[in-house]
């Protein structure tokens, strides 16, 4: 029989081996002594998402429990006569306005802030492709800038622009989908429409966002390239900088590690002003799950990105389900339906949104880019999220700087936690995740190390130990 003294030497020797087997580009780190603010739920938003009536049928809590920070909308895929954009007719345009309000309106009732997409309103999805109807075609815009003074007036009619930005055109770059004509007319269409809203005192509050390119910025994209200068040297540079980041799991190039240096190298060269940068869809779908949403949640959240989650679902589901947080017991598919329940990601952003108080600390993720972690310092507790982004393997999180919330000498009991749902079509039956155990760190150099066995590569992690000497919140 091993004694209790043999067990624990037996644990630490485990524990240590462990540690040991990781290299360092397996390793995050989270320091303590080093805060960043308090926590402002930058991530959590979504594009659609949000049933187009209101009040809309899903409760309120769902929203507040996660932070809800930005929605957004604009009446895309709805084909009804009279629900088809301002391309086919304006009584189409007004049936997709009218869904915008409704969003718009579940938005600030929530203290959200609202975006409007733009190009779902002109009705991209009903323009007819390449020999269909376009801005510019042909070097008019006649129509478009009717178009745009409708918007203008609609939303100082029946929003507050103060909490409203008007997304000038969505993924340029993405054909046939989006926009089939050059990438010069587009610009010329950003510009126009830029200096038609800034010439319209009734929106002086609102802000503007662009370029929503879909590929990432970066020397060698060309929407990149043709769009800045112009919005420079013709005093057109919007309030945010939208990015879209949503390639493959292992592109660094959709990465904010890299894009935040990337677009950084090109405002220098084109000589365009710092903004708020706005990851206004982020995630791909094979990132939907709570791996992912953790990882892409520790990256914004570093960079002090804003970012809303993308979505990939579509028809009826596309206004309705948080962009895939949230499922129904019966059938997701049903609309009208009002059986709420939380799908694999919904308990991971409620963690994020009520749970992580205090004040942020400094992280570092994985040099090898696979593992992000988030973490906040509470009056309680050091809590921490960390996401190995679809991907399996032993990894590590080493937590520094251990004085600054009271600690020594000896060891932390740590509280481990697993988001463990599969997909957006999970159903869970809690919204909580599952408890995995208490495990006694002990304490080497003012830091612990935590091992974090990754072998379901959708699971996500949650952490946190006892304070013992509260810092400033």
């Amino acid at each position: 029989m091993k004694t209790p003294s043999t067990v624990s030497v037996i644990a630490a020797l485990s524990l240590a081996l462990a540690v040991h087997a990781q290299s360092a580009s397996q390793t995050a780190y989270v320091d303590l002594g080093v805060t960043r603010g308090k926590p402002e739920h930058l991530a959590s938003g979504w594009i659609y998402g949000m049933p187009d009536n209101y009040p809309n049928q899903i409760p309120s809590s769902w929203y507040t429990a996660m932070g809800f920070r930005w929605g957004k909308g604009g009446g895309a895929q709805l084909g009804n006569v009279g629900q088809r954009g301002w391309v086919v007719s304006l009584d189409d345009y007004k049936g997709r306005f009218a869904s915008t309000l409704a969003n718009y309106k579940t938005c600030r009732a929530l203290g959200a802030e609202f975006h409007i997409y733009a190009h779902d309103l002109w009705g991209t999805d009903h323009a007819g492709g390449k020999n269909g109807k376009w801005p510019g075609d042909g070097g008019n815009f006649s129509d478009y800038d009717k178009f745009v003074k409708q918007l203008m007036a609609d939303v100082a009619a029946n929003m507050d622009p103060a909490h409203v930005t008007w997304d000038i055109w969505n993924e340029p770059d993405i054909q046939p989908y989006f926009w089939v004509r050059s990438a010069q007319q587009w610009v010329d269409l950003y510009i126009r429409t830029q200096k038609a809203i800034r010439a319209n005192k009734a929106l002086d509050a609102m802000k503007i966002s662009g370029p929503a390119i879909g590929f990432a910025p970066g020397p060698n994209n060309a929407y990149w390239t043709t769009w800045l200068p112009q919005a420079v040297g013709n005093k057109t540079i919007p309030d945010y900088y939208t990015l879209h980041l949503l390639g493959g799991l292992g592109d660094i190039t959709y990465d904010p590690q890299y894009t935040n240096t990337s677009l950084a190298s090109l405002l220098r060269k084109y000589g365009a002003p710092d903004r708020q940068v706005f990851v206004n869809e982020y995630a791909a779908a094979a990132e939907m799950v709570p791996s992912g949403y953790i990882w892409w949640i520790s990256r914004l959240e570093r960079y002090d990105m804003f970012g809303m989650l993308a979505n990939w679902l579509g028809g009826t589901q596309l206004h309705d389900l948080f962009g895939g947080l949230l499922t129904k017991k019966a059938n997701p598919g049903s609309y009208a339906a009002t059986d709420y329940a939380p799908a694999a990601g919904y308990p991971v952003y409620r963690y994020y949104g009520t749970n992580m108080t205090g004040l942020r600390v400094n992280t570092t993720g994985s040099t090898d880019r696979w593992l992000d972690v988030y973490a906040t310092v509470g009056a309680d507790k050091v809590r921490f999220l960390a996401g190995v982004k679809v991907h399996t393997g032993t990894y590590a999180v080493t937590v520094r700087g251990l004085k600054s919330v009271g600690y020594s000498a000896g060891s932390v009991d740590v509280t481990a936690y697993s988001f463990d749902g599969a997909s957006t079509k999970t159903v869970l039956s809690s919204m909580e995740p599952a408890s995995r155990g208490k495990t006694s760190y002990p304490i080497t150099n003012d830091s612990i190390t935590i091992v974090v066995r990754q072998t379901a590569n959708h699971t996500g992690w949650a952490y946190d130990f006892d304070v013992k000497k509260s810092k400033q919140v």
